[in-house]
């Protein structure tokens, strides 16, 4: 694993285990809990800079870096979303997928069935973005493999964090040089930017081998970015 140093709440900060070969996050403790809004930004552009080329399906059996008990398959609900993770027995801390993670966060919702019509208009397939098995969209709502339903990055939840994100930052009198000033001043911008990600056709790139939530996700680091 590599780690990234992230801003924690009350001025903190801690250095977060990230497994890109599987797409994952480990967390120490109530790490996640810890999390400012410009630290699950940051987290966009960690997820989105490092997909693998090829998805590996995560082993089945994985082990507690910290004590290496065996992992346990955890199942919670955040508000009224249902997400899944691998947790230590010893409470040393979870093991989450990129995209388990951005669920947890209500940062994926369901495709309602205009934007599915819309979607088999444009493309037949799609990568499903939790295990990443190709979807039929032309037969199928959900992923045949995993059982997730064909989802996408909510542009609301994104323009939430923002908002938060420009209310801390005007709090501490200052800004995240990382992240370009008109992110933070110009809340139309990213208003605009994801109503058009919402409209019929998609208005982020897709192609047959793009899953849905990554599409949507490359858009919001372009904006960012800055680009």
């Amino acid at each position: 694993m590599s780690q990234e140093k992230l801003d924690a709440k009350y001025g903190k900060s801690f250095e977060l285990d990230i497994c890109h070969f599987c797409s994952a996050f480990w967390f120490d403790d109530l790490e996640d809990l810890a999390l400012t809004p410009d630290g699950v930004l940051h987290l966009f552009v960690v997820i989105n800079d490092n997909r693998p080329s090829q998805r590996s399906p995560l082993a089945t059996a994985m082990a507690c870096p910290r004590c290496r008990q065996r992992l346990v398959l955890m199942h919670d609900m955040q508000r009224t979303t249902r997400f899944t993770y691998w947790g230590c027995p010893g409470e040393h801390g979870h093991f989450i997928t990129f995209f388990e993670f951005l669920r947890e966060k209500n940062f994926i919702r369901p495709l309602s069935a205009p934007e599915i019509a819309t979607l088999k208009q444009n493309v037949r397939t799609v990568t499903c973005s939790s295990c990443g098995a190709p979807v039929n969209v032309e037969t199928d709502a959900v992923c045949a493999y995993c059982r997730a339903p064909l989802s996408m990055l909510d542009a609301k939840q994104v323009e939430t964090v923002v908002a938060d994100l420009k209310r801390e930052a005007s709090k501490r009198g200052t800004v995240d040089p990382a992240l370009p000033l008109r992110l933070l001043e110009d809340r139309a911008v990213v208003e605009r930017s994801f109503r058009s990600n919402e409209r019929g056709p998609f208005g982020f790139e897709l192609t047959d081998s793009s899953g849905l939530v990554e599409a949507g996700l490359a858009a919001v680091v372009a904006l960012i970015k800055g680009r």
